[in-house]
């Protein structure tokens, strides 16, 4: 045995032996194994699980800033011409764990803006917990919502309703059908609303919706709302049939039809410039052309068949508007759009430019 030899074998063996004894001598416990955060692909795209659970989280948020120029007209407009500068945003916390019941979900979004007509305000826009096909909290309603593309998209006001209530949505009858129904609170804009007193009636709003979706073609829908107002007899009832088609390649197709009754005297039912009306009836018809990859244009008309509540100023009401997205990088869009609706003595023309991020 050369010298060599003799060398490594006592490094060899001093270094077992320090190694023996430091595993008797007391210090730090060796640090736990890190738990990365992992994908999760079972509910889409930007899902990943909380450490040590089984809850898969998305957190998802837009932030808007706009500058607007309203120019008003007509004897029955009192609204001063005005630039206009505004800011808004949301961010949403989507929770979903698989249960023996189907998929819990639990979602949470607040938004805030600041603008000059309302000042500021920090709201709660949605918070419900979706068990299966059953939601309750506050949450869009399930009738269709589908208005005009763009930023002023002129929705139906009634399917347009956020509320505290409760729905069911079946999606998964086969073909692409489904069906749903809720009930949700009049109040919109508080998550609290009481709908029932000792001595009155309640103050609801019932909902439903039947269509069928993911079609070669687009998807279609019917839907409709019932209304009711606490000591009155005008009552809100309408409905809403919706298509939305793929014309050809980069061409998608929006029309829908609706019809609305608040009563006698129209105490609770406005046209788009929001004088009273018996009844209403809506035709509408939108374009978009995604012109390449970056750009997309859009166009849209809205008319309104008004039958007047008593001396009230309402009449039949045209609008209309068009306008350009282009994005500038993936989540940031810049828009642009043109609106004008009028009516006899009233008319508005608006032009608004727009900053978008989305993520």
């Amino acid at each position: 045995m050369n010298l060599k030899s003799i060398l490594l074998g006592t490094a060899a063996g001093l270094m077992a032996a320090s190694g023996a004894l430091a595993a008797d001598l007391p210090g730090d416990a060796a640090p736990s194994a890190i738990d990365y955060v992992k994908v999760c692909d079972a509910y889409g795209a930007g899902f990943f699980y909380i450490p040590g659970s089984e809850t898969c989280l998305k957190v998802k948020g837009r932030v808007r800033s706009s500058v607007t120029y309203n120019n008003y007209g007509g004897s029955l407009q009192s609204t001063a011409d005005n630039v206009a500068f505004r800011a808004d945003a949301y961010v949403g916390f989507d929770a979903r764990t698989a249960s023996d019941l189907g998929t819990v979900r639990s979602y949470f979004e607040i938004e805030t803006y600041s603008d000059p007509d309302v000042g500021k305000s920090i709201n709660v826009k949605q918070a419900f917990i979706q068990v299966g096909y059953v939601t309750v909290g506050r949450q869009d309603e399930v009738a269709d919502g589908d208005g005009l593309y763009g930023i002023n998209d002129q929705t139906w006001a009634p399917g347009d309703f956020t509320s505290t209530g409760a729905s069911v949505l079946v999606d998964k009858l086969g073909g692409g059908f489904f069906v749903g129904a809720g009930v949700y609170a009049k109040d919109k804009n508080t998550a609290t609303s009481t709908v029932w007193w000792s001595g009155e009636q309640a103050e609801l709003q019932y909902s439903a919706i039947v269509g069928i979706t993911g079609q070669s073609w687009g998807n279609f829908d019917v839907s409709g709302i019932y209304r009711t107002y606490d000591k009155t007899d005008n009552d809100l009832f309408g409905v809403k049939a919706t298509a939305n088609l793929k014309l050809v390649d980069n061409l998608s197709l929006r029309a829908w039809a609706a019809y609305q009754d608040g009563g006698s005297t129209g105490a609770n039912l406005t046209n788009i410039a929001g004088f009273k009306a018996k009844n209403i009836t809506d035709l509408a018809l939108a374009a978009a052309y995604q012109v390449n990859d970056p750009l997309a244009v859009y166009a849209g008309v809205r008319y309104q068949i008004v039958d007047a509540a008593g001396s009230s100023k309402a009449d039949d009401f045209l609008y209309g508007n068009i306008g350009v997205d282009y994005k500038l990088a993936t989540g940031l869009n810049l828009q642009g759009e043109v609106d004008y609706g009028r009516q006899e003595n009233w008319n508005d023309l608006t032009a608004v430019t727009r900053l978008v991020r989305v993520w």
